[in-house]
């Protein structure tokens, strides 16, 4: 429904006036950070996509304590909680599974401005430089983690990768644009339970192998 039919179907003479939502492209990007962590199996403690008003008011607090400065955030658990830690105390050096840690902690960083840029109808680029700096910086100290000859291929991996998850799932991310436009923040188990209904799959931890996002996504420009 429009603004305009819901102003016709208001009491008549009535003024037109609803609460402030979240803009759309927003609650797309928070919406495609959240079906990653879901694919993934992982936990969800929230989503929240904020309004002007909210950015304007202040920086968003996170459930650790720390002040974001942002327009919406996605909180769960990461396979690598701390990157930059891991990277200077060579915590995951030799571990057989970094590369797949770090590949599947990469879908997060990339998932939201993919799919904003899929809502936008433009290039990737646009929905990093617009805001995607923190997943930019996220998704460095990822990398890093890698040997420096394997991280231009997965960085290239991922994008193609959430491009198709993006792809797969859109009236996914849809739907739960649509609450966070509606509620603001919504709690994990909301979005699970939503994700769920629409999709009618429940990934469990590491359930769904990262090869099955390569059957399309590796083929997109």
């Amino acid at each position: 429904m429009t603004d305009f039919q819901r102003c016709q179907s208001a009491a008549t003479g009535s003024a037109c006036s609803e609460k402030a939502s979240p803009y759309r492209y927003v609650a797309i990007h928070e919406a495609g950070h959240a079906l990653a962590y879901w694919w993934n199996g992982q936990f969800i403690d929230s989503a929240t996509a904020r309004t002007k008003a909210e950015r304007r008011a202040g920086p968003l607090m996170s459930r650790n304590g720390r002040e974001v400065d942002c327009d919406g955030m996605v909180e769960g658990s990461n396979f690598i909680a701390a990157p930059s830690v891991d990277l200077e105390y060579g915590l995951h050096l030799g571990n057989p599974l970094l590369p797949e840690m770090v590949e599947r902690d990469l879908l997060h960083c990339y998932a939201g401005p993919v799919a904003e840029a899929q809502y936008r109808r433009a290039g990737l680029w646009l929905a990093l430089w617009l805001g995607g700096g923190g997943d930019m910086e996220h998704a460095r100290e990822l990398l890093a983690l890698l040997p420096e000859d394997q991280r231009a291929a997965a960085e290239s991996r991922t994008i193609a990768r959430c491009r198709e998850l993006v792809r797969r799932y859109w009236p996914a991310v849809c739907a739960l644009a649509d609450l966070l436009q509606e509620r603001g923040r919504v709690e994990g188990e909301d979005v699970v339970d939503l994700l769920c209904a629409i999709t009618g799959e429940s990934p469990k931890f590491r359930s769904n192998a990262l090869a099955d996002l390569n059957k399309r996504g590796a083929c997109h420009g």
